[in-house]
């Protein structure tokens, strides 16, 4: 009966998702009321950034603006952002030069001098360092209690503050993502365009070797291409001030007019959901988790982005060119177009509470070998190449899914696939299964839905359907073997009890017998009667003498045999039958095959939960933690060919898998990691790093060596003798020696001189009649066999065919030159020369290829049908 006890935890989990009762409706209301007061906060704010005029958060009178975030016993260094604002106004000056400022002051004459992305959506990646500026930057004096909160016995102790960035330099990714929403207002000095910009942001710390990761939300001027990016927190009301962050009033008002509309709709919609909306829409938290009094609170952000000549971009292009190439990306109509330029920009970054500035690395401050800013592919790009990557991945798994047929095919006998390592087997689905899910957990990706459902399906074929299918026939046929070990190891746990208890029971007679001499040397009496119970035997008091009572007339003597009793009544009720006894054991294979599989399957599919999820929280580790993880695992998975060389040398297979198979899947399940370790501009922004990649390669390819070895100069041919269990050789060196009984210690078989005792056939007597010419050559006699030449002509009985095979001649008339063809042929030398043939135990001689062919179907031998070992 099939074990059920694996439904009980899904049940378990349904049972609580289904009948979880609901939230209760006073915690609804109370949560109404609570997003009634942040809406009427955000709305006070909004207002209160309406009223202002552009430099008053320049200026002593900040303060006066009532917007969280610029009071004065906060401490924040808003003394500095005139400085910040500077070093900005520089990066648009470097890349626009003076049509740039004037530009921000509201005199746009003409076209942009140089032709920029409008719809700057893309990932990009770069380096950063800190800025210059830092040093002009005072330290905050911020009172940490205020950030404490109320706990139930008082204040909290004070927290460190998330985000905050002590090293000089780090690695540094942003993803600007995209909206629909175009907006565009206009001022009094002339148009400007200006959309909403969202991006996240990964930083990471070279020092500490700590990553963060933010939201950051903000503007986007699109024919200066600048935007204007800040955080936004319970502590700090950044994305309703962001107008005052502007380089120029003319861009204060151009954003504070598009804020007023954005941010309005946005509190509208907040107030019209309720209290299923978020109470910070503008979170900086990537997690997607509610500002709480009790989490640590975190560095705010100021962040200015412009965007850089597109990297790639010919002389010819001009600003309408790259239009219609970028208006192509988007709404593709099949024209041919140049390649396309890849998105740049530059970044300066600020916090006001904690009290740093970073820059990215590049010109003109640094050679473009040491940093070229940010630099990326659009998302558009980004995605079409993608597409192609996938499709590679696909077909890659197309060729997976071929190869396993095939070895599945080749393995199709008890005899084959007893040679095949489960475990092999289990690590190849085990990583078509982690994929597939992998996959579908990025089927939302916008514009690859299609192909990552195409991939997914052939890698769920691959791992689910194949592979669980051949790691089955693989574990049903090799369950007798496991049965047989686990015996042998019983056996040899009730032998080493039986010696431990003997020892223990011969320790205790020594006692015995030592406490019964010092007893009888204390007592003897001293007129010599000790000799007199010496010589007679003692006996117990309690148990007496086998042979003290007399025995019937002509009775034997009972024997313990030690075979267990048999009682059969009269009546002969309640008997088994003898074929009911003696197949016991063999039905009982099956099904035990069968439920110790389901508890596999189980356990295979927990580990692969366990290793994805922690595979997933790896992610927010530290990054030398997080790349020192990822590489072991990679490394672990690599290993798959291990088990595979450890089961050939416990069953001294030379070649239990297909070559084809081997090298193609070497080959294929390296290609995934070749696109992450060495391709610059993969879907996932990781670094590369060749060194790891080339590690893996030889890692994957020395077992892939060893593989090949073992099947050309054995499987044990590194191994030291008495390392490996005992195995039979199908491969010895055959010598001419006598046996005890007088014969020829040779394999079985005719040869020339048996051919000639016997008497010729018809196809003999015609083939004498065209050797005949040949048979007076003494060289080519002595080729065909004759004693003393080395080589022996057997008929192999699959193929009827002649088999040559080299033989040491008889030890009594041997020479030093025998001597030599022996160690010839026992080395590495001669092994090719011994793979020409096979002798099985019972002195049958045989081709190799035949005997190979014959043997992956019936492990018997095909002249005697005795039992043979497997290859």
């Amino acid at each position: 009966m099939a074990d059920r006890r694996s439904v009980l935890v899904p049940l378990l989990i349904l049972s609580f998702i289904f009948f979880t009762p609901a939230p209760p409706q006073r915690g609804a209301q109370f949560e109404r009321h609570r997003i009634e007061d942040v809406i009427l906060e955000e709305r006070r704010s909004l207002q209160a950034v309406q009223n202002s005029s552009y430099g008053i958060i320049d200026g002593p009178n900040r303060s006066n603006l009532n917007v969280t975030g610029l009071e004065l016993d906060r401490g924040y260094a808003w003394d500095s952002l005139l400085t910040i604002k500077e070093r900005a106004a520089k990066h648009l000056e470097y890349v626009l030069g003076d049509w740039g400022l004037e530009a921000v002051d509201g005199h746009i004459v003409q076209e942009t001098p140089v032709p920029l992305y409008r719809n700057a959506t893309g990932l990009l990646h770069g380096k950063w360092l800190r800025s210059t500026l830092h040093d002009a930057v005072p330290i905050p004096r911020l009172n940490l209690s205020n950030y404490a909160p109320e706990g139930p016995f008082g204040p909290m102790e004070p927290r460190p503050f998330g985000r905050n960035i002590t090293g000089n330099g780090g690695d540094l990714k942003f993803h600007f993502h995209e909206h629909n929403l175009l907006h565009s207002t206009f001022t009094n000095d002339g148009p400007l365009n200006v959309t909403r910009m969202k991006a996240t942001m990964a930083v990471s710390d070279e020092e500490s070797s700590q990553e963060w990761g933010l939201e950051a939300y903000g503007v986007y001027f699109m024919e200066l291409g600048q935007a204007i990016l800040t955080t936004t927190s319970s502590k700090f009301a950044g994305i309703f001030m962001l107008p005052h962050f502007a380089l120029s009033e003319h861009t204060f008002n151009a954003s504070r007019a598009f804020l007023n509309a954005s941010l309005s709709k946005t509190i509208d919609r907040q107030f019209e959901y309720g209290f299923q909306a978020s109470s910070n829409p503008w979170t900086s938290k990537t997690d997607d988790l509610e500002d709480s009094p009790y989490s640590n609170p975190d560095c705010e952000l100021i962040i200015y982005l412009q965007q850089l000549e597109p990297l790639g971009m010919d002389r010819s292009y001009s600003s309408a060119t790259l239009s219609f190439l970028e208006r192509e990306l988007r709404f593709p109509t099949g024209a041919f177009l140049p390649r396309e330029p890849e998105l740049r920009f530059s970044m300066l970054a600020f916090s006001p509470d904690c009290g740093y500035v970073i820059e990215s690395r590049g010109p003109p401050d640094h050679i473009p070998q040491d940093g070229n800013h940010l630099l990326g592919a659009k998302i558009e790009v980004l995605q079409y190449t993608t597409r192609r990557h996938l499709l590679v991945f696909a077909l890659a798994s197309g060729l997976q899914l071929v190869l396993q047929m095939r070895q599945m095919r080749e393995a199709s006998t008890p005899s084959t696939r007893s040679r095949v390592s489960f475990y092999t087997v289990a690590m190849l689905a085990f990583g078509d299964a982690f994929t597939t899910i992998a996959i579908f957990m990025c089927i939302a990706l916008r514009g690859l839905g299609v192909t990552l459902i195409g991939t997914a399906f052939l890698t769920f074929i691959g791992g689910a359907f194949f592979g669980m299918r051949f790691l089955l026939d693989v574990w049903l046929v090799q369950a007798p073997e496991r049965a047989r070990r686990d015996r042998e190891q019983r056996e040899e746990e009730r032998q080493r009890q039986e010696r431990f208890n003997a020892a223990l029971q011969r320790i205790r007679e020594q006692n015995r017998a030592t406490i019964a001499a010092s007893a009888t040397t204390e007592n003897t009496p001293g007129d010599g009667s000790a000799e007199i119970l010496d010589s007679q035997p003692l006996l117990s008091s309690q148990e007496p003498a086998a042979d003290s009572l007399p025995l019937p007339v002509q009775a034997p003597r009972s024997i313990d045999t030690g075979a267990t009793p048999v009682f059969m009544p009269s009546d002969q009720e309640g008997l088994e039958p003898i074929d009911t006894a003696t197949s016991q054991t063999d039905t009982n294979v099956a099904p035990n095959g069968l439920s110790g599989f389901s508890t596999i399957y189980t356990r295979f599919y927990l580990f692969l939960l366990f290793t994805l999820f922690l595979t997933i929280n790896a992610v927010s580790w530290p990054s030398f933690i997080r790349r020192v993880y990822f590489a072991l695992m990679s490394l672990v998975y690599l290993s798959f060919w291990l088990p595979q060389i450890k089961r050939n040398i416990q069953r001294n297979s030379r070649r239990a898998l297909n070559r084809e198979y081997v090298v193609g899947q070497s080959v294929l399940r390296l290609i995934p990691f070749a696109y992450f370790y060495a391709y610059e501009q993969n879907v996932l922004l990781v670094q590369p790093d060749p060194y790891v990649l080339v590690l893996l390669a030889a890692w994957l390819w020395a077992q892939v060596v060893m593989l090949g070895s073992q099947d050309l100069l054995g499987p044990r041919w590194f191994v030291p003798k008495g390392w490996a269990p005992d195995a039979y050789d199908y491969h010895p060196v055959l010598r001419a020696d006598t046996d005890e009984e007088g014969g020829d210690s040779l394999p079985l078989g005719l040869s020339d001189a048996a051919q000639q005792s016997a008497p010729p056939s018809p196809k003999t007597r015609r083939s004498s009649l065209s050797t005949a010419t040949k048979e007076k050559d003494p060289r080519e006699r002595e080729r065909k066999g004759t004693k003393g030449s080395g080589i022996r002509i057997f008929d192999c009985a699959i193929c009827m065919q002649e088999l040559e095979v080299p033989v040491v001649e008889a030890s009594s008339t041997s020479s030093v030159a025998d001597l030599a063809a022996h160690n010839s042929l026992a080395g590495a030398g001669g092994l090719l020369a011994r793979r020409m043939y096979m002798v099985t135990p019972c002195r049958h001689i045989f081709h190799n290829v035949c005997l190979e062919g014959w043997m992956k179907y019936r492990l018997q031998c095909p002249i005697c049908r005795e039992p043979l070992p497997g290859l």
